[in-house]
């Protein structure tokens, strides 16, 4: 990671991204699959893609469409009492998908977070999914900026908490 001397209103948010590979799921996949999924690779996301078939000048493609996260399973299926193994992972994502290209800055992304409320911030191209920043990410970030900070540096390692809990 780069150092405390670079200003995070130029830093590429390509430094602090967690890069491919990102767990994906297909927007048809059952919530129940997607639960067991994220329970197996300890992540709280995946980001949803649609299959698009190859047209003249592009390639097929996983486009991203959208994203589940824990709250959205708790909210959208068992709050609801749906059946997460009939109930399609496109019914419950978060979606139009918030993303931000790779060519943003770390401060741009802690912006657009901010303004819509979002912990995970997909990292697109060319409706290719690159990587995702999440708000770990940018705490991490602070206290290597900060290091002394206590508060800052367990919101960086509260991913690692989260694994001892499981």
């Amino acid at each position: 990671m780069s150092g405390s001397n670079v200003n995070d209103m130029n830093l590429s948010i390509e430094m602090v991204m967690t890069p491919l590979p990102v767990d994906t799921a297909n927007a048809s996949d059952s919530t129940f699959d997607l639960a067991k999924k994220m329970k197996e690779k300890g992540r709280g996301a995946v980001v949803v893609t649609e299959y698009s078939a190859a047209t003249a000048g592009s390639k097929a493609s996983n486009l991203p469409v959208g994203i589940i996260t824990e709250r959205d399973i708790v909210r959208r299926v068992v709050a609801e009492s749906k059946d997460p193994k009939t109930t399609a992972a496109h019914h419950i994502m978060s979606s139009p998908l918030i993303t931000v290209g790779p060519e943003a800055t770390v401060y741009d992304a802690a912006l657009i977070m901010t303004k819509y409320s979002i912990r995970r911030l997909p990292i697109v191209r060319d409706n290719t999914l690159l990587g995702i920043i999440t708000s770990s990410d940018l705490a991490r970030r602070m206290y290597e900026r900060n290091k002394a900070d206590p508060s800052l540096k367990a919101m960086s390692r509260f991913a690692d908490v989260e694994k001892l809990g499981e």
